[in-house]
């Protein structure tokens, strides 16, 4: 019966052992899965439109809503990874940003490609553009395939859509041609895919598990076939040198804690992880001319962090060292403050033309305001059109002004006494002619 019992139990386990690998291939997400995945979700949301005011349900889920072709991209790879059930999110994307941050990411995991390294693009890359040719990336999109030369993309914040999009050598510049793409973000598929091994692999390991299990039992047998006295003999020795291991390990036990006792600054100081970060500024809304200070509070306290800005619309603000974010340009830009690159908060900074006064803003919202006549725009601007530097004149302005107010006050003077005159000269000649007749 026990013997009946074992062959029976020997056969249960060889059937597991051969339908698992067929089990586990089943239920598996491999690198082509994930890909293919991520290109119907985001072809899924071909045509999407934007509600007012870059409002969409990308910006959301993202919690920020603004110029969303990123938070298009990092949305797809979450949707892709929730529905396989592997995270992707965080892991071979970043967890917010924009497109420089983005960059900047894949360049310190390795993998990032410029266009001009010569890397053809893969399916699920990230694709980075740069409009303006400034060196700073403005968009984001997925590849979808490549032909050639030809890449086929997926892109979102599309003049406030979704769209594929074709880019070719010889497509009109700048959002037609590859001229205008900058580089290619690469994740790391294989780190998140648990399918990379094909069942015939997996048929081979569990071969070499049974004839390793089949030499455990020759082996096992032959010690069973040796003297009992050798196996005394042996057993002796093997607690003898069992019991001087342990005695060595007790020693370096002891010796590793001593110095960790001696040393309790070191030793009790825990590096504290940065969690969160706020993002503080005096306001939103500049003119061009205008300076304000982004600054940040890192939690907990005493975190540590490596902290970058990131901006994707140079033309409109720089930012300086320390956060300082200077209006350039009319337009809208999104700064994005990065911790760790693990940390993302971004706010957008709204700029409008130049009126009289100039303001500098900082969290204590101290004001410096200047005017006068000569700040007037218009003025400025007539004066420029003639040839004449506004800001050459006000610097200069005790050596023209006066001058030219006696010279006005002279000529004034001058009409008034030439009236006079004249007035003088007519009543003269009417007298005269009444005296004649």
């Amino acid at each position: 019966m026990k013997k009946l019992f074992k062959n029976t139990l020997a056969l249960m386990l060889a059937a597991i052992m051969t339908l698992s690998p067929v089990t586990l291939t089943a239920y598996a997400v491999s690198v082509g899965d994930m890909k293919s995945k991520l290109i119907s979700v985001a072809e899924n949301e071909i045509g999407y439109t934007e509600r007012p005011g870059n409002q969409t349900k990308y910006g959301d889920w993202y919690g920020y809503q603004g110029p969303w072709c990123t938070t298009f991209v990092l949305w797809c790879f979450n949707q892709t990874g929730e529905k396989l059930g592997v995270k992707l999110y965080g892991k071979i994307v970043p967890s917010g940003g924009n497109c420089n941050s983005m960059i900047s990411w894949y360049k310190n995991k390795g993998r990032y490609h410029t266009r001009s390294s010569g890397y053809t693009p893969k399916k699920g890359d990230l694709i980075f553009f740069d409009w303006s040719g400034n060196g700073s990336s403005q968009h984001v999109g997925i590849v979808k395939s490549v032909s050639g030369s030809t890449v086929y993309t997926i892109e979102g914040n599309c003049s406030g859509k979704v769209k594929a999009k074709t880019y070719t050598p010889s497509g009109s510049k700048p959002y037609k041609s590859t001229s205008s793409i900058m580089g290619y973000g690469s994740p790391d598929w294989s780190s998140v895919a648990n399918g990379k091994s094909e069942t015939t692999t997996k048929k081979k390991a569990t071969t070499t598990k049974k004839q390793e299990t089949a030499t455990k039992k020759a082996s096992t047998k032959k010690k069973k076939s040796k003297k009992s006295t050798t196996k005394k003999s042996t057993t002796k020795k093997a607690s003898t040198k069992k019991s001087t291991a342990k005695k060595a390990t007790t020693t370096k036990k002891a010796t590793n804690t001593a110095t960790t006792t001696t040393k309790p600054t070191k030793a009790t100081t825990k590096r504290i992880v940065a969690k969160d970060m706020e993002l503080h500024t005096a306001t939103t809304t500049l003119e061009v001319g205008d300076s304000v200070d982004l600054r940040y509070t890192v939690k907990p306290k005493g975190a540590e962090a490596v902290v970058g800005y990131f901006c994707d619309e140079e033309g409109v603000i720089e930012i300086g060292e320390g956060g300082v974010i200077t209006a350039t340009g009319e337009g809208t830009a999104t700064v994005v403050v990065c911790a760790n690159d693990e940390i993302y908060r971004q706010c957008s900074y709204t700029v409008t033309e130049a009126s009289a006064c100039v303001t500098q803003h900082s969290p204590d919202r101290i004001e410096v305001e200047t005017s006068g006549g000569l700040n007037d725009k218009s003025l400025n601007q007539k004066l420029t059109d003639i040839g004449i530097n506004a800001d050459n004149l006000k610097s200069h302005a005790q050596y023209f002004i006066y001058p030219a107010a006696i010279m006005g006050a002279t000529a004034v003077i001058a009409l008034l006494i030439t009236a006079v005159k004249a007035v003088a000269r007519v009543i003269r000649k009417k007298k005269d002619g009444h005296v004649k007749d």
